[in-house]
């Protein structure tokens, strides 16, 4: 049976893990998302002065745990003393920045967990490493990143696992999305990438025809309603991406 008929809540990828009520990209989130039954995590990852892989979205420490410096100046044992739970409430003080690998250990039997490269294609052997070093056989590994250098280097160095491109929509005068251009899919295609990550509201009916005729698989950001989550359950896209696992529908 695949993983997706074997959780309560399939497609539905925890965004930060359970980001909404538990802080980002910590151990405390992707517990939070698992007890949820999300099919899927999703993850970013910068790598450390001494090359470790630590799960952090921004490539600054100061959002999230107070220090106003690089996570690339700083070295591993830096990045463990910080405190990347307070920000989000008292009774998450002490929680970490992971490394990939600790995160990799939480993935329950049969899920998935998407890996954001946040960073540049020389840290992709460092990545590709802890995946490989970290990954229970029964996990399924994907790739994120928005740098298709980036993305490329990495699923060439782990060549079973499919990447998603990420991809910002096009935006008007006034700053606002417009749908995105079919013309993304055939480059998606072209570098070797099994799908696209998009922009919910930039998605529509005819992008998810013809990502469909070309065989790429769409995943959609950041939905956090619940009506609108339920409204994407019913549409041709393979990923749901929220920050509230929790209002996603579950299978009876």
């Amino acid at each position: 049976m695949s993983p997706q008929h074997q959780v309560p809540r399939p497609r539905i990828v925890a965004h930060r893990g359970a980001s909404a009520v538990a802080p980002e990209n910590t151990i405390a989130a992707f517990r939070r998302a698992w007890q949820l039954g999300v099919e899927a995590c999703e993850l970013d990852v910068h790598v450390t002065k001494d090359g470790a892989a630590v799960v952090i979205h921004d490539a600054n420490t100061k959002r999230t745990a107070g220090l106003d410096k690089p996570v690339a100046e700083q070295t591993l044992a830096e990045i463990e003393a910080l405190d990347a739970g307070a920000w989000k409430g008292s009774e998450f003080a002490g929680e970490r920045i992971p490394t990939l690998g600790a995160v990799l250990a939480t993935v329950p039997p049969g899920r998935s967990l998407f890996v954001e490269i946040k960073t540049g294609p020389e840290t992709a052997p460092a990545i590709a490493a802890a995946v490989k070093d970290g990954r229970p056989s029964s996990t399924t590994i994907l790739l994120q990143g928005f740098d298709a250098d980036a993305l490329g280097a990495l699923a060439a160095a782990l060549p079973d696992a499919p990447a998603y491109w990420t991809v910002d929509p096009p935006i008007d005068e006034n700053q606002q999305p417009l749908p995105y251009p079919t013309s993304i899919i055939d480059e998606a295609k072209r570098k070797g990438f099994a799908g696209l990550a998009l922009l919910h509201a930039s998605v529509d009916d005819a992008f998810l025809r013809a990502a469909r005729d070309a065989g790429i698989l769409v995943d959609v950001w950041t939905v956090n309603d619940a009506p609108l989550i339920a409204a994407w359950a019913d549409r041709d896209v393979r990923w749901i991406e929220t920050d509230r696992p929790d209002l996603a529908p579950v299978r009876r």
